[in-house]
């Protein structure tokens, strides 16, 4: 009797866990889509509640704040790759470069909101978003890493690679923000007879290793050719995150 005591109190406990995830993972579904739809500062709790079929304290029960939300939506499904790990798939700089830079513009223009709103909330609530700080900072020096690498071998020009792998990452930025203006309807150019393109994040991600990679490579090197290696690296930093 007590065996089958034990179990029911065991069955009960894992239906329980599995309705509580079922219920998690249903607010953080339908808030991906209100901050999506509305942005990050005018999506509101007691609207989410309301889209969830439950009360406000309920939503707080799951999740204590906005900002504990949002951390957990903009948590990163790839892992930053170290250069030992890039260097396992190719020794070309270029390639290793085109692939980081495809992968942090998709990932922040699949975020649901700009990216400029998560550094916003970080910054305020910095215990809160640990992780988010410390993949940035590991994508950096992964970043800065390839860049002197090239530098030191000879396949990139000499530069700042400090400045370099900043301006990589404030291009990354300014063309996620555009992505998202133009899916909310944003745009401040629309008005002054901009026509916005219908990109996917890996079209974005190509243009920006377009606007910055030509500038440090030498002529020799077929960008190009560099750019569809890059994209399959891509893939595979990708597969292996899964």
């Amino acid at each position: 009797m007590a065996t089958q005591s034990t179990n029911k109190k065991t069955s009960h406990r894992r239906n329980s866990d599995d309705s509580h995830s079922i219920t998690r993972d249903s607010i953080i579904s339908i808030a991906f889509d209100l901050f999506r739809e509305k942005g990050y500062a005018k999506a509101s709790i007691s609207e989410l509640a309301r889209r969830v079929d439950m009360d406000p304290s309920s939503v707080y029960y799951y999740f204590p704040s906005k900002e504990a939300l949002l951390a957990e939506i903009s948590e990163p499904a790839i892992n930053v790759p170290t250069l030992e790990e890039l260097s396992s798939y190719t020794d070309s700089r270029t390639v290793q470069l085109y692939a980081l830079i495809m992968m942090d513009v998709v990932q922040k223009c699949e975020l649901p909101l700009d990216f400029i709103d998560v550094e916003s909330a970080a910054r305020k609530k910095p215990a809160r978003f640990g992780s988010f700080y410390d993949r940035y900072k590991t994508f950096y020096h992964t970043l800065l890493a390839v860049i002197e690498k090239g530098i030191e071998e000879g396949e990139f020009c000499e530069c700042a690679a400090d400045e370099r792998a900043v301006t990589i990452l404030s291009i990354n930025e300014g063309l996620q923000h555009h992505f998202h203006a133009k899916e909310r309807g944003e745009l401040l150019l629309s008005d002054s007879g901009y026509t916005a393109h219908n990109h996917s994040p890996e079209d974005i991600g190509h243009m920006s290793a377009l606007s910055v990679i030509p500038a440090l490579i030498p002529a020799s090197i077929d960008f190009d050719e560099k750019a569809h290696e890059g994209r399959r690296l891509y893939a595979q930093i990708v597969k292996a995150s899964y």
